[in-house]
């Protein structure tokens, strides 16, 4: 009986729970809550149209670690020399999937401040622009296309930011360093290449690192940090003012805890799938513009909740992109123009550089034992619970266990026998008269005849078989049997 109850209280705790992580995780929380009706955009949807065909139709092939790749960055180049910057390409070698000596170059440009000093803060605004359209090194992957989503439209995203800046010149107190990335398509090598180049000044100055992915898909995310900081209400504001849609990821983007991806994170979600990253491991505060659904109950990495993922497929084209996202150009100024409008506003530096101060530093959560630790201590918390929940339980529903009873044979009847005593008297005595247990049939009727009732002969009733005398040395105990007729 125990059982049972127990069992019923489990089960209600757990249906309780799964209940709240229902309604929790349907809960449509990575929406905005403003208005999203009348945006203030600073790109024009039309310019973000035509350079993402223009760089589509110039580098259909950018495939990684080759010449498509090299003509891709010289390209880059040209545009962002064309808006005013003097840009430069920053080469590098690396090694990927043990194959060592592969080449790549990141193009780099800044919008610098007039005055400067060594004290002046700096923002990195990065996209990675190579692809796989053909086969990098041996076995490498191959997607054949030209990756107008993965790639394409965050490049012309960047781009249209740069113009912006050089041909408004908004006033600016800290430096902009725009980075497009090689050898990130699939790996965050050109990321780890640009920071192996910063000096310890840049390091120490830069103040936030803001990447540009995906853009045109379903929803744009803004997501800065699991952890608390000043910058996510910063950038919420941001796009209240402006009426722009983005989300914030939810409860719906899964933790994968079984994957460490950055030193000091305990966790590894959708949101974290990027090169900004490898600024993570540096004490850099990031934020990750990132096109995506994370609405969805299937809790993968999902683009759309119409159509399939198209990124990193032979599916990622510039038809099938109009195709499945006709408004992919409003998506790509939403983000332009979030960035835009932080960088002009007058709190901006001050609140990037307040989390850089406070940049919670938890590399002790990445550590294995801690996390065995917390396991442990979670199965005994739980089997605590358990217990007294079990205690209290039987408390309120005592068990009542029969206690085993032997039985023995009463030779003195049942004058003897204790009633707290665990044992069952039977009374074997000639008292046929007696109802020792009341409703039962007395024991010689009980016991089918096997003791039959005594009744003691007279003396002189049985004889010796031979002379009929009984013999002088015979005691009154002892008796022979013998048949009367005999004489």
């Amino acid at each position: 009986m125990i059982k049972n109850k127990l069992l019923k209280w489990i089960s209600v705790l757990t249906c309780a729970l799964v209940v709240v992580f229902s309604f929790a995780a349907c809960a449509d929380s990575g929406a905005p809550k403003h208005d999203v009706s009348a945006p203030k955009l600073a790109v024009a949807t039309e310019k973000l149209e035509t350079e993402l065909a223009a760089f589509l139709d110039a580098c259909a092939d950018r495939t990684t670690f080759q010449n498509g790749e090299k003509q891709a960055a010289e390209y880059l180049r040209s545009r962002l020399a064309e808006f005013g910057y003097s840009p430069e390409l920053q080469d590098f070698t690396t090694d990927e999937s043990n194959i060592s000596g592969l080449v790549s170059q990141n193009v780099v440009a800044r919008y610098s401040v007039a005055e400067r000093d060594e004290n002046i803060p700096n923002v990195i605004l990065g996209a990675y622009y190579d692809n796989r359209y053909s086969e990098s090194y041996k076995n490498a992957k191959v997607f054949k296309s030209e990756a107008a989503l993965a790639g394409g439209t965050s490049v012309a995203t960047l781009l249209a930011v740069a113009e912006y800046l050089r041909a408004d010149e908004p006033t600016l107190g800290f430096d902009v360093t725009i980075v497009f990335f090689g050898a990130s398509y699939i790996y965050s090598d050109g990321a780890k290449a640009f920071i192996d180049d910063m000096d310890p000044v840049e390091r120490r100055n830069t103040v936030l690192m803001a990447e540009m992915q995906r853009l045109g898909a379903d929803h744009v995310y803004a997501y800065s940090d699991e952890r608390p900081t000043s910058r996510e209400a910063f950038f919420d504001d941001i796009a209240e003012t402006n009426g722009l849609d983005i989300y914030k990821p939810s409860q719906k983007t899964p933790y994968i805890t079984s994957a460490t991806a950055y030193e000091g994170l305990p966790f590894y979600r959708w949101a974290h799938n990027g090169v900004f990253g490898a600024f993570i491991d540096e004490g850099i505060p990031t934020l990750n513009l990132v096109g995506a659904n994370w609405e969805t109950m299937d809790l993968t990495d999902a683009e759309s909740a119409d159509n399939a993922n198209i990124a990193y497929t032979a599916d990622d084209d510039l038809d099938t992109l109009k195709e499945y996202y006709p408004d992919h150009a409003v998506k790509m100024s939403t983000a332009a123009t979030l960035v835009i409008r932080a960088l002009e506003d007058p709190r901006f530096i001050s609140v990037m550089q307040s989390d850089r101060d406070n940049f919670p530093h938890t590399e002790i959560l990445t550590k294995q034992w801690v996390w065995y630790l917390t396991a442990l201590g979670v199965v005994i918390v739980v089997a605590v619970i358990l217990m007294l929940v079990y205690n209290r339980l039987v408390k309120k529903y005592p068990i009542v266990a029969s206690r085993p009873r032997r039985m023995k044979m009463a030779v003195f009847g049942m004058d003897y026998e204790d009633r707290d005593s665990a044992d069952i008297f039977i009374d074997i005595k000639n008292t046929a008269s007696e109802d020792i247990f009341p409703g039962v049939p007395n024991n010689d009727t009980a016991l089918g005849g096997i003791f039959p009732p005594f009744v003691p002969p007279e003396k002189n009733d049985v004889k010796d078989g031979s002379d009929g005398e009984t013999p002088p040395d015979a005691s009154d105990g002892d008796r022979s049997g013998g048949d009367d007729d005999k004489k």
